[in-house]
């Protein structure tokens, strides 16, 4: 349990560049496919995290809400006993907002760092061939489901592997940029023209016809190619 505490939106893009500074993406990366068999979420959130982060512009608040850039308020009663709930019982819900980059990174540099299994490795194949071999037509609602005969997860889980997996550019769309080349800011999130949306950007917007971004792949699973 953490007490809540009081940020203007420069000290929280301090804190989240001090706590990107502290990890690795070798780490992280190991970190996540070894969650993969072991559930334990608060080690998948990390990927997330950095993956957004990666390309985080400094910059001053800009708009007289919510910052048009990240999103953050200019002052925040940041709760980061809720954070780090969602972190352990999800893998994270809001990998786009700074303050959750911030704490979820600077708690996964503390953790003992460990390697995937075989296993891991393979699980990771399987999902990245369950994306790649999707319908043409497939959503990631489709996806979600094939992926809970690969993985062992419930629904909210495979949601959150999903965001992730788009953060990081490998379940990239076409014809919306995403977070492996450059930042998206905030008022550049745009959400597909539909009633209810269950994923983030810019897996939203992902379909079967994008399979997966190899180049991604590499980037962050140099492992799944040894």
């Amino acid at each position: 349990m953490f007490k809540p505490v009081e940020m203007s939106h420069d000290q929280v893009l301090t804190w989240l560049e001090k706590s990107l500074q502290a990890v690795r993406l070798e780490d992280v990366s190991n970190a996540f496919l070894a969650s993969l068999s072991t559930r334990r979420l608060d080690l998948r959130s990390a990927l997330g995290s950095y993956a957004v982060a990666r390309h985080f512009p400094r910059h001053e608040f800009y708009e007289r809400h919510g910052c048009a850039i990240c999103g953050a308020w200019e002052h925040s009663r940041i709760d980061r006993s809720v954070l780090n709930f969602e972190r352990h019982k999800w893998g994270g819900v809001r990998h786009e907002h700074p303050e959750y980059i911030a704490l979820d990174l600077e708690l996964f540099a503390r953790l003992e760092k460990g390697q995937p299994s075989s296993e891991d490795i393979d699980i990771m194949r399987r999902i990245l061939e369950s994306a790649s071999t999707s319908n043409t037509d497939a959503r990631p609602r489709d996806l979600e489901k094939r992926l809970a005969q690969v993985v062992k997860s419930n629904k909210a889980e495979r949601e959150v592997l999903i965001d992730i997996l788009g953060y990081c550019g490998i379940l990239q769309p076409r014809g919306h940029p995403g977070y492996f080349d450059t930042f998206v800011t905030y008022y550049h999130r745009d959400p597909p023209p539909v009633h209810k949306i269950d994923w983030k950007y810019p897996v939203s917007w992902w379909r079967g016809s994008d399979g997966v971004n190899q180049k991604a792949v590499e980037y962050y699973f140099p492992q799944l190619l040894r």
